[in-house]
């Protein structure tokens, strides 16, 4: 099977997902993102083994899983990644902690799960009922994973928490970017899972932090323009 256009099957709020975008974006790659329906999977019955998201198909029909293994694909010609022991702590600190962090954040109670979904279902094509049936069970599975994976990690105070984080972050960078002058790897990962709560109200811990709230200005001109 060949194609014109690469598939990107994801969620709209889904952080590992919008890594792969946010990659995508600054190559300038065009590509047709194909929004799952959390609860039924239905979009991915062609994938018989492996149904998480993201899952990207190539220009040749090749399907590639798992955040990481995607975004390696796309960077094979032009690298954007430097494959530096730096580099490399932080994307592992990003999807080792900083995702892990997000969840008990923004689910962290029905309403604010709710505007999650919510925003979910205005950017996917699902009926009405469907959206009804994912906005309201899809926000109360959440919640209660949110806050078992708020006590597993050992989270009292998710605020707190991501706030850490982005002092982390925000300690790391040397310049306009982890590198100095140039956005690598790392930056492209922890900009996308920024990116994936840019319309939730926890965004609004991004904006307080103001070294992070620079950084993530400059990387959305880099990405997106």
């Amino acid at each position: 099977m060949t194609q014109t256009m690469p598939k990107l099957y994801q969620y709209a709020v889904c952080p590992f997902c919008k890594k792969v975008e946010a990659l995508l974006a600054y190559k300038k790659i065009p590509f047709e993102a194909i929004e799952v329906h959390p609860l039924n999977k239905k979009e991915l019955k062609f994938s018989e083994e492996y149904k998480k998201v993201p899952i990207y198909i190539d220009t040749e029909g090749k399907q590639i899983n798992d955040s990481t293994s995607i975004m390696r694909h796309i960077d094979a010609d032009e690298s954007v990644f430097d494959n530096s022991e730096k580099e490399d702590k932080w994307v592992k600190w990003a999807d080792e902690v900083l995702v892990r962090a997000l969840p008990p954040l923004i689910y962290d109670n029905f309403r604010n799960s709710r505007k999650a979904f919510n925003y979910i279902t205005k950017v996917g094509k699902f009926s009405f009922f469907q959206k009804m049936l994912i906005k309201y069970s899809g926000s109360m599975v959440m919640m209660i994973i949110a806050k078992k994976s708020a006590k597993r990690q050992n989270i009292p105070d998710p605020v707190v928490h991501f706030k850490n984080c982005l002092d982390e972050w925000g300690k790391a960078l040397e310049d306009e970017f982890l590198n100095g002058k140039n956005l690598n790897g790392a930056d492209i990962v922890v900009f996308g899972i920024l990116g994936s709560i840019d319309k939730l109200p926890a965004f609004k811990y991004v904006e307080g932090n103001k070294k992070v709230f620079d950084w993530y200005k400059r990387m959305k001109n880099s990405v997106y323009n």
